[in-house]
Parts: structure tokens; sequence; C-alpha cells
């Protein structure tokens, strides 16, 4: 079946979709947005059922970096956001110690890097400067911290792009909004929907056609839309997967699209019946006051509470090259984050255990309509980047956190930006 022509077709409802579906149909566009999954978001997936804590974020959670789009959307929903409070805290070979985030030899790694002229991985960048012996627990917490910050392989992520973003970032655990981004996403779409556009969820897209007259998309299911434009809001890793054909094929840009890399992360949320991690445990167990991140050699090694708001959920986070190979199922994930957890507290599983009210993996690696979790910069890519923001023929628009050029990068608010630039770029053209 199909349906008939509007100005815009968007395909996918996440963060970037909904902010050019409200900037396109405030600006006299018809709009229609189609989306794949049965709800809206994307890889802002703000849970409504099974744990009992005030917020549980299976997807995005905190907000990093320069964040005026943001902030000002937040204000506008009325939503309050909070900075994340408390300890940070460390487990390396079994010994427990309070310590800040940074790494010792943070201050000499920055002036090397500030001192760079040409760009190379960061993985080359720390066996060139800092190769020595000396500095070998330097390279390792480098390397942990790309791997579970940016989700990055070190041997491809930019040595520009990271020292842009760490002079950036003054707070790398960031704030939350107090509600989680869920409420944000229903406010953008409630505001599109008051507008007129028009939302059709379990819509997945397998085929886009353009002329110089017209796009049309086919679903999976055979239904056909046709527009006058298509901004494309895919994650990068479903196209660069195939899961989408074109025809004819945008050579230059699915090229360019090859060349921008999607971190892998796999998210674990496990709620338990009261903080166990505040008090005295029956074996020989750590105790963790005021605990608000906790970093460690463990399977599962990065893990985080909701301090300073009150709340019995730790949140777990696999990332990284490692998580692209993983045969595991979520079951088995599961066994690992609790194994984990027990190795980082000193505990046994069966403690845990008793305590575990809730648990749930969220794999965003498998996940077909993600097939990764965020955007990082690879050595060379602010070309690709060039050639995406242009658009196909005047008919087809890429947008995305993955096509955003700055040091958000990656980030809700660089998701925002693009929408927000994509829109602006198509309502500037004299005719449709």
């Amino acid at each position: 079946m199909t349906s008939t022509m509007v100005d815009i077709l968007i395909i996918g409802a996440g963060a970037a979709g909904l902010t050019a579906a409200r900037a396109l149909s405030g600006g006299g566009r018809s709009v229609t947005v189609l989306e794949a999954r049965e709800r809206i978001g994307g890889r802002i997936h703000t849970l409504r059922t099974n744990f009992t804590v005030p917020v549980a974020e299976g997807g995005a959670e905190f907000m990093h970096g320069n964040l005026p789009l943001t902030t000002a959307l937040m204000q506008e929903a009325g939503m309050p956001f909070y900075e994340g409070d408390g300890a940070t805290w460390n487990v390396q070979h079994q010994r427990l110690q309070k310590g800040d985030i940074m790494p010792d030899g943070w201050d000499e790694l920055n002036n090397k890097l500030r001192a760079l002229k040409q760009d190379m991985s960061i993985g080359a960048f720390l066996r060139q400067y800092v190769g020595d012996e000396a500095h070998r627990a330097l390279r390792e917490n480098i390397t942990r911290l790309v791997e579970g910050y940016d989700a990055a392989d070190v041997d491809k992520a930019s040595a520009f792009a990271l020292r842009e973003e760490w002079a950036a970032e003054e707070n790398l655990t960031g704030y939350r909004p107090k509600q989680g981004y869920g409420p944000l996403m229903e406010f953008l779409q409630h505001k599109c929907t008051e507008l007129g556009v028009v939302f059709h969820l379990k819509n997945n897209v397998t085929h886009i056609r353009y002329t110089p007259d017209y796009v049309e998309v086919a679903t999976a299911d055979g239904e056909r839309y046709i527009g006058r434009k298509l901004v494309v809001t895919v994650p990068v890793a479903v196209l660069n997967a195939g899961t989408i054909t074109f025809s004819p094929e945008p050579v230059q840009h699915l090229h360019a699209l090859r060349r921008i890399e999607t971190g892998g992360v796999i998210k674990f949320l496990i709620e338990f019946t009261g903080k166990f991690w505040e008090r005295p445990q029956p074996t020989e167990g750590y105790v963790m006051p005021d605990l608000h991140f906790l970093f460690s050699d463990a399977y599962v090694p990065t893990w985080w509470t909701q301090n300073p708001a009150q709340s019995t959920l730790l949140s777990g986070w696999l990332s990284g090259p490692v998580t692209k190979h993983l045969r595991k199922g979520d079951h088995e994930l599961l066994q690992e984050a609790f194994r984990s957890l027990a190795y980082i507290f000193n505990c046994t599983e069966v403690y845990l255990r008793q305590h575990i009210r809730n648990a749930k993996v969220f794999n965003w690696v498998t996940d077909p309509f993600a097939r990764g979790a965020y955007a990082y910069k690879s050595v060379g890519n602010d070309e690709a980047l060039k050639t995406i923001a242009v658009p196909v023929d005047d008919k087809l628009y890429f947008a995305g956190e993955a096509y955003y050029n700055g040091p958000e990068m990656g980030t809700v608010e660089a998701a925002l930006a693009s929408g927000n630039a994509t829109a602006e770029k198509i309502l500037k053209e004299k005719h449709l």
C-alpha cells in the first residue's frame, strides 16, 4: 500500500528524527516519521516496567559536554537535571582504593597531546610518546578510559578528537535528567503531534528509491511511503550493515558512512533490595560509602549508582572492541555481571543474588536497529563527515549523533544539533 505524498519523510524517531520533525513541521512542512521499533527514542530507552527505582535507563543516561540544546529543551519541558555526586572507587588486582577517574600521569599525557602536530590513533600516540615501561600503568589506564568512556578502539580513535573532548569535559561523569531521557523524547513527540506530524511505529524501512521528483521508501511489511525529501536518522552502524538498500546507490555517501566508527556497549541494570555496598557483608567484603563510580579490572569493569538520587540500582558497563566479538546471550552476560560484582565487592555470588530484585541486559551491539552504542571520531573521518553533510541530489539528508562534526559527537546533544541543522538546511531551500 502506498501513502499520500508528504513534504518530508523521516526514518527514525530518536532524538535527531524527533528534533528534525518538530523543526520542519514548525516551518510549515508536512512530515511523516517511520520508526522500526514499537517505541520512540531509539537508543534512549527509559524503562517503565520491571524496575521499582524512580529511573532506569537502558540506553543514554548522562549529559556530557557543552549542552545548549539539551538544557534549553529540558527547561522548555520543565524537566530538571542534576549532577552526579559521590566517591569514585577502584578495584585493581583485588585491591580497593578510593581515587579519581583521571589516572596518574594525566597532566603529562595532556601536555604531550597538546604538542601533537599531526593526528594519529590514540593507541599509536600512547606507543610513540609514553611507550616505555615507566608509563605502562598510564597506557593501560588510558586504554581502559577510551574503551570504557568512548566505547572506542584505541587503534582507530583520533588523538586530536580525544584531545578536544578531554579539554572540553570538566566532569566526565556528567549530569543526568532527573526523570530520565524518555520523558524528553515524549515531550518532543507531543510537540510534533501538535504540529501535525504523523508517526508510524513498527515500520522497518528496507529500501529507499529516489528520483528528481520524489523519494519512495519501502518497509519490510510491504508498505510504501512517498515524500518530496527524506531525512535518514538511522544509526550509522545499521546503514553500514546494508539492511537498508538504495536505488540508485549514493556511492560517495555510502563510502563516507563506512569511515565512521561505532562503539560497542553492553549495559547492565541490576536493582537490589538495598544499598549493600554501604554496609559490611558477611564475608571479607568491601564497603564503599557514598559510591558513585566504580572502575575495576573485572569482566564487566565499570559500575555506577544514581547518587545523590536515592536508588538501589547499579548500572554496569562493558564496552569497546571486546563487545563486537562476544557470542554470549543475555543469561550468560548476566552471570558474568554477577561474577564481576562478587569480585569487585569481595563477596559471594550467593550473597549478591539474595539481594537482587531485578536485572536486565541491554546489548546494543546485537540490537538490529542499533548495532552499536554511539559513534566516535576516527583518524581522518573529517572529510567523510563533510561529504555526509551534503544532501544527495537535494533529496536525501542524513542526521544523527554520528554525523555531528564536533566534540559532542556520539551524544544526545549531537543528535539534537544534527537534527536541527538538517531541518534548517531544508527550510532554507526555495523549493521542495
